[in-house]
């Protein structure tokens, strides 16, 4: 699965498990995150990375509950300015509406939509591209802070018509469930979806903004807008660091997987000043500098990772990327 999260909704989860009384830099540390970037909205996590933090603290818990917690420790601004822009909606037909075109902001793997049908208005998802695979509280914090936004723009009395979960029923917790969401619940759906009422779309909301809203829509379109120029050259990199080690990361390979041509994989990434050989050097220089100061790699595991036929030839590439052999600059670490 190739996608990114913003790293600012990182320090949700760091909340909630705080208020369990775990320490999340170790949990995030296992998983290749930098904690320190959580504070950072230019920084974004590849979502295999940032799934492996919740499923590691879901199997800590133990409590299939947790994730309804989000409700009580998220802010607006944890979600770049779609949470504020959401709070300043004049309507909640406009609110959903910002979550369903901007939520790639936050999540680039689930697309939202909303629809009409029989007097409901059904908010639904979908993975971006294909199978999305995350842990049950992923999606049990979706649908929470997703029904607590709605209550505090629309008053803490809505309730939902029903929810349902692409998850197996809980075993346990229950109570918790149906006391958060306070409507029919089904479980192991094929759709995910909350609906309400379609009358309610409509009406005013108490701390509506227009003007406000509207700004923030603008900074919502330039964010997104650079996220889909560098998205390439992300999603690329992401694809060979994950081809490397099998030693099929040639561009035919690659482009497959990002399912396009290799002529037109090769033309966008002209478009963004780069070209496909030369991600390839970046992301083992990148990988290498890693391992190296890591120092429980030896040069010839290194070597193997990075896809190179010899430790010899991943020699002469390092040397060639930074002036100095592997074994100086891990010296120089």
């Amino acid at each position: 699965m190739i996608g990114t999260a913003i790293a600012t909704a990182g320090r949700v989860l760091w909340r909630m498990l705080e208020n369990r009384g775990i320490d999340p830099a170790p949990l995030f540390e296992e998983a290749g995150l930098d904690a320190s970037s959580r504070d950072n909205p230019l920084v974004r996590y590849p979502v295999k990375q940032a799934t492996l933090v919740w499923r590691r603290a879901s199997e800590i818990l133990d409590d299939p509950a947790f994730g309804l917690s989000i409700a009580n420790v998220w802010k607006p601004s944890d979600f770049h300015a779609l949470g504020c822009a959401f709070m300043a909606s004049t309507t909640l037909r406009d609110a959903l509406n910002r979550l369903v075109r901007f939520n790639p902001v936050v999540y680039d793997v689930i697309s939202y939509s909303l629809a009409e049908r029989g007097g409901r208005a059904i908010l639904s998802y979908n993975p971006v591209p294909g199978e999305l695979d995350e842990p049950p509280i992923l999606e049990d914090t979706r649908w929470a802070v997703v029904l607590d936004a709605c209550r505090r723009v629309y008053g803490a009395e809505l309730d939902p018509l029903e929810v349902t979960f692409w998850h197996p029923e809980p075993e346990s917790g229950m109570g918790a469930f149906l006391e958060h969401f306070r409507c029919p619940l089904r479980f192991g759906e094929t759709v995910a979806s909350m609906s309400f009422p379609a009358e309610i779309l409509d009406r005013r909301l108490p701390a509506a903004n227009r003007e406000l809203a509207l700004s923030l829509d603008r900074t919502l379109s330039d964010y997104a807008s650079k996220l889909q120029r560098d998205d390439i050259v992300s999603r690329t990199k992401s694809v060979i660091s994950d081809s490397l080690a099998s030693g099929k990361y040639t561009s035919e390979v690659v482009a497959a997987e990002l399912n396009m041509s290799p002529r037109s994989l090769q033309r966008k990434l002209a478009a963004e000043g780069t070209a496909y050989r030369k991600l390839v050097d970046t992301v083992r220089q990148e990988l290498a500098e890693s391992f190296l100061g890591d120092g429980s790699f030896t040069l010839e595991e290194i070597s193997y990772l990075l896809g190179f036929s010899s430790q010899a030839a991943f020699s002469r590439a390092f040397k060639r990327w930074t002036g100095l052999t592997p074994r100086e600059f891990r010296d120089a670490a």
